[in-house]
């Protein structure tokens, strides 16, 4: 069965091709929720609406929503939408733990069925400088992520400690790709 995945991440594009996935792209594009009281709630609901979005345009086979979030002390950061708005996010990150949620939701077309995964990593940041911060900030790399930052980019060198799934806090679990695959019947030919 083909398999779409409905994200413009490259990211998750190269870790479906670096284990041998065929897949291909569909528009998944959605105007992501964020409720400050339930992370994993705001996560499920945009992985389920990008599958959604990429379904109306698929005719038949599997397709793959996933949306990341950043949860920490109350907020909920996504994507920044400025240098200004990078910045926050970094200070609020700096010194303390946080989790990351990953969550991925497939649907099978045209039968409709569907699954849906969550995987949470706790991820401790350490206190940055403040030119360490800014030079980290000139370079575009937080533009495109949840938190302002990349565990397998520039930033790796922020991170003191993770538990749990490095693929979560990347951004694209394998063991819950796989798993919805086993769920949906769904065999990717691999």
């Amino acid at each position: 069965m083909t398999v779409y995945l409905a994200s413009s991440s490259p990211r998750r594009a190269q870790i479906l091709t670096s284990w041998g996935i065929p897949f291909s792209l569909v528009d998944g594009h959605v105007d992501e929720v964020m409720r400050e009281d339930a992370p994993e709630q705001s996560a499920r609901d945009n992985a389920l609406a990008k599958a959604r979005a990429g379904a109306a345009d698929v005719a038949e086979g599997m397709v793959i929503g996933a949306d990341t979030v950043v949860a920490c002390d109350g907020h909920i950061l996504g994507k920044p939408a400025d240098q200004s708005e990078a910045r926050q996010m970094l200070l609020l990150l700096e010194g303390r733990e946080h989790r990351v949620i990953t969550a991925m939701a497939g649907i099978v077309v045209p039968s409709g069925r569907t699954g849906l995964r969550v995987s949470t990593a706790r991820v401790t940041m350490r206190r940055l400088t403040q030119d360490e911060r800014e030079r980290y900030l000139a370079n575009p790399e937080y533009l495109d992520k949840a938190g302002a930052y990349a565990v397998q980019g520039l930033a790796a060198s922020f991170i003191e400690r993770t538990d749990g799934p490095l693929d979560t806090i990347i951004g694209f679990t394998m063991r819950d790709f796989y798993a919805l695959c086993a769920e949906l019947n769904v065999d990717v030919g691999r």
